[in-house]
């Protein structure tokens, strides 16, 4: 009698232990943005990717919101997320170009997440954040938002119709600093949530950001003048801990793989709509639209785009084989066709 139950119990602890990775228990992951969650690419993570997973992962996987730039530095965040702090970080690579330099050639692409995800330059830019950040590389998120140049007070115009930042304090993340630096202007740099008051003590004079979130985080109250024409497009990826990667099952991340691709379209669409939105209420708040038009325009463009490849070259060995992929002259594909220009010089 004591062998049959022993030998009863042996096989249903093995069948336990076969069937456990079909009925692997739904997981919870943490995940943080490296915005401020009233940003629109913030709540864009939040309502197009997040979300769904969480409608459609029941007894999958689930995540979790812990926060924003009140849980960790936007700066410090790549590095929390390798430690293991949390699971999942959606933040624009900007705020860690250091690290991960290559994140200039996500910036100045005119190719969409698609088109990577088929000529390989998706898997390489995987690769380069496991190497350098020490994270996997899930998504590139609302890849069609832009920049433009903001100020408080009106910019000088060099004979070229080039603004001329000579004497003015710029806040700038990576994403802007080659390119103000190269017409003339200091940057300085802090978080977004700290523009207003930076604006108001006479810290800076104007900043550069996203052509949406302006009006959500009241940025519209400082600002009088925006500069045209939009240059680049974000580079707001969304990495996962390595560790946390791994110990998922087939299931799971076969799971998010496709909501990821999912997320890379629905984003542009949220983020258009929102800034259409925008558009109408700063307009209304008197900002006024500098618009550099022919050469002026062209000059102003190929100062931002010719800064950033060569910060690329300068600090990636990955610049010579990451290039052709991510930029094809005059060949842009974006995600998504909206109908709108974005940067001239495509």
């Amino acid at each position: 009698m004591t062998f049959i139950k022993s030998g009863v119990a042996a096989a249903a602890a093995t069948i336990a232990m076969m069937s456990a990775p079909a009925f692997a228990a739904e997981r919870t992951l943490n995940a943080v943005t490296g915005l401020q969650q009233t940003n629109i690419i913030a709540q864009s993570f939040l309502q197009t990717f997040m979300k769904p997973v969480n409608a459609a992962g029941k007894g999958i996987l689930q995540i979790n919101y812990v926060g924003g730039q009140e849980v960790v530095p936007p700066r410090k965040a790549a590095a929390a997320l390798k430690r293991g702090q949390f699971d999942m970080l959606a933040c624009p690579t900007a705020y860690y170009i250091g690290t991960v330099p290559e994140g200039y050639g996500i910036l100045a692409s005119n190719q969409g997440p698609k088109v990577l995800r088929k000529n390989g330059g998706f898997e390489l830019l995987q690769k380069i954040y496991k190497q350098k950040a020490g994270s996997h590389l899930l998504a590139w998120g609302e890849s069609m938002t832009s920049y433009h140049m903001y100020l408080h007070k009106a910019p000088k115009l060099g004979a070229d119709g080039v603004p001329n930042l000579t004497g003015y304090k710029m806040r700038a993340t990576g994403t802007y600093r080659p390119l103000f630096r190269a017409l003339g202007a200091t940057t300085i740099n802090i978080k977004s949530s700290e523009v207003i008051t930076a604006i108001q003590r006479g810290t800076v004079d104007g900043y550069g950001f996203t052509d949406v979130s302006v009006i959500s985080l009241g940025l519209d109250k400082v600002t009088k003048y925006r500069v045209m024409p939009n240059f680049y497009q974000t580079n707001q990826v969304l990495t996962v801990n390595p560790k946390t990667w791994d110990s998922l099952t087939k299931k799971q991340r076969d799971f998010l793989n496709a909501q990821a691709i999912i997320y890379e379209t629905a984003s542009v669409k949220f983020v258009e709509k929102s800034r259409l939105s925008e558009e109408a209420q700063m307009k209304k708040a008197g900002i006024k639209d500098i618009v550099l038009k022919g050469a002026a325009a062209q000059k102003y463009l190929d100062i931002a785009h010719a800064e950033i490849w060569k910060e690329l070259k300068k600090r990636s060995k990955f610049h010579d084989q990451l290039k052709p992929l991510l930029y094809k002259p005059g060949k842009a594909v974006r995600q998504v066709d909206t109908g709108r220009m974005l940067d001239q010089k495509r």
